[in-house]
């Protein structure tokens, strides 16, 4: 089937993070929808010891994945074994071949991954990015790449917020205002007003049950807050070429 909407991330929950909404306001109207994850997180933190051991996390992680984007409506799930907090090191030309590979299987219109930025300058993201990048190039059927805008100047707001309120206001280990993008380094947007989807989009981290430590500010965002942080998600192009995937999926999204 052609069109709909390819995600490709580094670890199991970070599609959530770039386009849950997005992913689950496709999967409402019908549209295609494909998760591809580059390693399975084997490295990351373990929240509770009782949910996976050091041994056992690459496998449940990987789980945990596929939950939540059965929570979002992802109808196509990949997990890549690449060593996870290596994929700088990996082997590209094999990489973006097998990205490719599922690019001209899939036949989506936009594919969404991380900006140069990573997020937060994770090497992982950065180097998922460029490997995004480079399957797209390389893929016979010729889709539009866009890159994951979070925007610093509101995620400041909302962590100057949430101490206010007596809330956390972490996530993974980071403040809210060390993520994102400064105005000038946005680029060309488009925007997909997701506040209907919200409701999935933080049942679906909930998911990734091995990632929540205390102190995650998921775990005690309130709905106004959690409106505010996932209830619009921005991207800006990446190549020249464009889609309007976006653009009409914020308008039947708003007159739905």
């Amino acid at each position: 089937m052609t069109g709909g909407l390819l995600v490709i991330t580094a670890h199991p929950d970070d599609e959530v993070l770039i386009a849950g909404g997005t992913l689950a306001a496709c999967a409402e109207l019908g549209l295609p929808t494909s998760v591809v994850c580059l390693t399975r997180g084997e490295n990351g933190p373990i929240a509770d010891r009782r949910l996976a051991s050091r041994r056992t996390l690459a496998a449940v992680r990987t789980q945990e994945l596929r939950v939540a984007c059965a929570e979002l409506g992802v109808e196509f799930v990949k997990c890549y074994r690449r060593q996870d907090g290596s994929l700088r090191w990996a082997n590209r030309a094999e990489l973006a071949s097998q990205l490719a590979g599922v690019i001209d299987k899939r036949r989506p219109e936009a594919v969404i991954s991380f900006g140069p930025d990573g997020l937060y300058y994770h090497p992982d993201h950065i180097a998922t990015y460029e490997l995004a990048r480079m399957g797209v190039r390389r893929a016979g059927y010729k889709a539009a790449l866009y890159r994951s805008v979070w925007v610093t100047a509101e995620l400041g707001e909302l962590a100057a917020e949430l101490p206010l309120r007596g809330l956390p206001h972490g996530l993974w280990g980071l403040d809210l205002d060390e993520l994102g993008v400064d105005e000038d380094e946005r680029g060309e947007e488009a925007g997909v007003d997701v506040r209907r989807f919200v409701a999935q989009t933080l049942s679906a981290p909930y998911c990734h049950r091995t990632q929540l430590e205390l102190g995650n500010a998921l775990l005690t965002l309130p709905d106004d807050l959690a409106e505010r942080l996932l209830g619009r998600e921005r991207f800006a192009r990446v190549d020249r070429r464009s889609s309007s995937l976006l653009t009409r999926l914020a308008r039947e999204v708003a007159h739905a």
